[in-house]
């Protein structure tokens, strides 16, 4: 970032009165006091368990050029501080006035499931051509948005960048600020209801990021689920891809899981087909490949050059990450889990199991408001279809679940040696074993003990 506190003050207020504003550059902009340093500028932020405002003295202290603040803070006066109304809208102003300063076209990611996914195999793509900025890992809210885009230098090609909402209103916050050149809605699913209360609510909120798009922005659109697709082409004409439908025009399927645990996968545009390698055996994450060529192509690319770039993608952690350890093959996960998320994810567990033992060890799905009873009771249904040699379960919605698993050998647990207990009493040494919940029950705990164990890592024995 690239802006003098003068700037930053006429932004946020409307004029400039700190003395010589105009010549004191700003070199970062902080919400976290512990790591202000000589030039920045701190926002005093209110967290769940904590008030920025009672930092504000220890960054001034550490070095910060000014800190913004929305309240009157006595303590202060005489001080640099630039006194706002909100200090997270005003964060997402100044990043919405970075935006207009930058070069770079901005692609806006969103979607209720692997969105991240997204994000990161398109900067993956677009960094073999031109320079790019991305937000980290999930980052993606009215604080972390704004944090992401004040992070870059200004002048990269593009930056991509990924929105998450959980609430009504909450894309009217983050579109703004976002403004984008190109936007990418890749699915809709039951996630976050307890905010946005029903499908057709996240549709039309997920859709609504369209009327954000800059007046040639292009608005891209899975097509394969009707209600996110409606939603859309009530705001614009959407550029259309699937995983679906193979006439359409640009479209990716899953060919074949390879025994490392990658899946080697199709991508098309028009009469155009090729092949790629992607650090996942997930069928799911066709829908990924088909937003990445879609977008990748109307930015460019040919089929070839997007095919070699997702051939060495790295994909983030605990996204369906398979992991082939001799006769085991363990499928992290873990990050989250939605009812989308978590159907796409038991069945391709199973198709890759085949006539292996299946293990499912699942948590909780949060967030879905008065839907949660049923959805947990759906789950159950899914598990009584797929039929896995075994599933264990940690949360509150246990008995939800085991209400509708028919008889399927449903597991409680609460703590990872529970799990690992189970799995010694089964006697198994070849199975495929998927971990999957929503981010609180961390899953990944569950996965790593077995991890250990099956690697020798913590000196005991093999599972």
């Amino acid at each position: 970032m690239k802006l003098t506190l003068c700037e930053l003050e006429k932004q946020l207020r409307g004029g400039s009165e700190i003395p010589c504003a105009g010549d004191t550059e700003i070199t970062a902009v902080r919400i976290d006091s512990r790591l202000v340093r000589k030039g920045d500028i701190f926002f005093c932020v209110d967290g769940a368990n904590y008030d920025g405002h009672n930092f504000a003295a220890a960054a001034l202290k550490a070095g910060a050029v000014a800190v913004v603040t929305s309240q009157h803070m006595p303590d202060l006066d005489g001080k640099p501080v630039i006194m706002v109304r909100n200090t997270v809208a005003a964060l997402g102003k100044l990043a919405a006035y970075w935006r207009t300063r930058s070069k770079a076209k901005m692609i806006a990611v969103t979607g209720s499931a692997g969105k991240t996914t997204v994000k990161e195999m398109l900067a993956h793509v677009i960094a073999g051509k031109h320079s790019v900025h991305k937000n980290f890992m999930n980052l993606n809210n009215q604080i972390g948005l704004p944090m992401s885009m004040l992070e870059a230098t200004g002048d990269e090609d593009f930056w991509v960048m990924e929105l998450g909402i959980s609430l009504l209103g909450d894309m009217a916050e983050l579109g703004p600020v976002a403004m984008p050149d190109m936007a990418i809605i890749h699915n809709i699913g039951p996630a976050h209801l307890e905010g946005l209360g029903s499908m057709e609510n996240v549709a039309a909120s997920k859709a609504s990021l369209f009327k954000y798009l800059q007046p040639d922005g292009k608005g891209l659109c899975c097509k394969d689920h009707t209600l996110l697709w409606n939603a859309a082409s009530e705001l614009t004409e959407p550029i259309s891809f699937s995983s679906q439908d193979k006439s359409a025009f640009y479209y990716s399927e899953l060919i074949e899981t390879l025994p490392d645990g990658t899946g080697r996968f199709l991508i098309k545009a028009g009469n155009e087909t090729a092949e790629t390698i992607l650090p996942t055996c997930g069928s799911h994450f066709a829908e990924n490949a088909a937003a990445v060529t879609c977008a990748a192509s109307l930015l460019g690319f040919n089929l070839q050059e997007i095919a070699d770039r997702l051939n060495t993608v790295q994909l983030p952690k605990q996204r369906f990450h398979c992991h082939a350890l001799g006769k085991w093959t363990l499928i992290d996960d873990s990050y989250n889990a939605n009812p989308l998320s978590m159907n796409k994810a038991i069945d391709t567990a199973k198709q890759i199991a085949k006539e292996r033992p299946l293990v499912l060890v699942l948590g909780d799905m949060l967030e879905l408001g008065g839907d949660a009873v049923e959805a947990h009771r759906e789950l159950g249904k899914k598990i009584a279809a797929i039929k896995p040699d075994v599933t264990f379960y940690y949360g509150k919605h246990y008995d939800d679940v085991a209400s509708s698993t028919n008889g399927s050998t449903f597991v409680p647990v609460n703590k990872p040696s529970e799990f690992l207990n189970g799995i010694h009493e089964l006697g198994l040494n070849d199975a495929v074993v998927l971990f999957k919940g929503s981010r609180s029950c961390r899953m990944e705990n569950y996965f790593h003990a077995l991890n250990n164990e099956v690697t020798g890592e913590t000196g005991g024995n093999k599972a």
